[in-house]
């Protein structure tokens, strides 16, 4: 089978493969992101175990292929390596797609390109899905059996599968993640196989049945750094005006091109989009104290950041072109969603799980337009769990630019202008929020590899 490791390094857990391999750990990593004047991590109770320097311990981060499931496994990931130091040494079964190689090989982790593919309900695509497959899980096999590792942490999707699987044969403790409100597919299949599941939300008795391990309720892991980021640095970073309240438009790692139809169809309204846009300032104008802050920010007056997604970005310029007086700063990509979060008054945004643990953990009150495209409709059941919880409003995505605009437009006029009900969703969304997440699931991951090996 043909493997491709990043960056041309070779990991000591796949020594077997060539004669002389090079050692890696999960500490030789570096993080493009990071500048020297960046803010240390929020610090927790979850500090490096001084017992870990009489092993090393090897664990595989099974999954891929969407932003959804990789930057989970990443926030675990660099809590395990806090807690482990150099005694981790962590090994990446992914996918060859474009958002793995990019952010996989900026945190400089060993990572395996699977040949595994999504399961499609096309008979001509099943021998491509099976023969992947069965590629996928020969190697897992050959390698557990020639470099026994401790644990595997499946981080969802199809590209979880082989690895989680065939350690599960193998008596390899199993550790899934599942942040989603329903799970997938893939994790349906795996909850009867795995030793530890993980969720957001409670999972529904459906689900629950098929669990033959523990289930913890510890969140969705999110990197800590989301939270150390104050409004003026983030304002900084982004080259925004933090004095002036933000209305973040996202839809995540890719964009979503109905979300940026929706916004843009709005803003042809000329009265909607006066508050986006630069006049002249009277006497008297209307502000408020901005709590924990010491600066003041103009009542009526908005910016947008707007995500747009790689693919999108030039389209979505250009459209904002037509109105030379607004206050936007478009976005193709971004990696620093600590400065995003840090200055958003209010998002725009889809409901993927990682989306939500983010919202509600910094705080930040939303309009969600879950994806629509999904057949579970999955996004949804997330996006209910905050609107329950009182820290969001949802609107469903109809896929057409004209009715999503003015679906939209509604609660969006509201809450730019009312104060008090951004304030009690942003209060509402940090009740449920959990920012230590990853760090408490490194914890149990630990504790469950300690008791496997007593």
């Amino acid at each position: 089978m043909s493997m491709i490791i990043w960056p041309h390094r070779i990991h000591p857990m796949l020594g077997s493969i060539v004669a002389q391999p090079v050692m890696m750990n999960a500490c030789d990593r570096t993080d493009s992101a990071s500048t020297p004047s960046s803010p240390e991590p929020r610090t927790t109770d979850h500090g490096p175990r001084t017992a870990s320097a009489t092993r090393t311990y090897r664990i595989i981060m099974a999954g891929g292929g969407t932003g959804g499931h990789l930057y989970p496994g990443l926030a675990v990931a660099d809590a395990l390596r806090t807690q482990l130091g150099e005694s981790l040494q962590l090994v990446w079964a992914a996918t060859p797609r474009q958002v793995d190689q990019r952010l996989l090989s900026q945190f400089g982790n060993a990572y395996i390109q699977q040949p595994v593919q999504p399961l499609i309900k096309d008979i001509k695509k099943i021998w491509s899905f099976w023969k992947g497959w069965r590629q996928s899980c020969s190697f897992w096999k050959s390698q557990f059996a020639q470099r026994p590792v401790d644990a595997v942490v499946a981080l969802g999707g199809y590209a979880a599968g082989p690895a989680a699987y065939i350690a599960s044969k193998s008596r390899i403790p199993v550790i899934l993640l599942n942040p989603d409100a329903l799970p997938g597919l893939a994790n349906r299949l795996l909850l009867r196989r795995a030793n530890l599941v993980v969720t957001q939300w409670a999972l529904g008795a459906e689900y629950q049945e098929a669990v033959t391990g523990r289930t913890l309720p510890l969140g969705c892991p999110i990197r800590p750094d989301l939270l150390d980021r104050t409004r003026e640095q983030g304002a900084t970073a982004l080259g925004i005006d933090p004095q002036i309240r933000t209305l973040v438009v996202t839809g995540a790692s890719l964009g979503a091109k109905t979300i940026n139809d929706a916004m843009l169809k709005l803003l042809e309204d000329a009265e909607f989009r006066s508050c986006f846009e630069n006049r002249p300032q009277t006497e008297g104008s209307a502000s408020l104290t901005v709590q924990n802050s010491e600066f003041r920010i103009q009542n009526s007056n908005w910016q947008i950041l707007h995500l747009a997604g790689l693919d999108q970005a030039a389209a979505v310029n250009a459209a904002y072109a037509r109105w030379p007086n607004i206050r936007v700063k478009v976005v193709d990509y971004c990696d620093d969603m600590a400065s995003v979060w840090a200055v958003a008054d209010l998002a725009i945004g889809r409901a993927g799980a990682s989306t939500c643990a983010e919202l509600t953990a910094c705080g930040v009150p939303s309009i969600l337009m879950p994806y629509p495209f999904h057949k579970d409709l999955h996004q949804k059941a997330n996006a209910m769990e905050l609107v329950r919880a009182g820290a969001a409003v949802i609107v469903d995505d109809a896929k057409d630019a004209n009715a999503n605009g003015l679906a939209v437009k509604k609660p969006l006029e509201t809450l730019l202008y009312d104060d008090a009900a951004r304030q009690r969703m942003a209060e509402a969304a940090r009740v449920c929020g959990k920012p230590d997440a990853a760090a408490n699931i490194a914890k149990e991951i630990l504790s469950l590899i300690d008791r496997k090996t007593r």
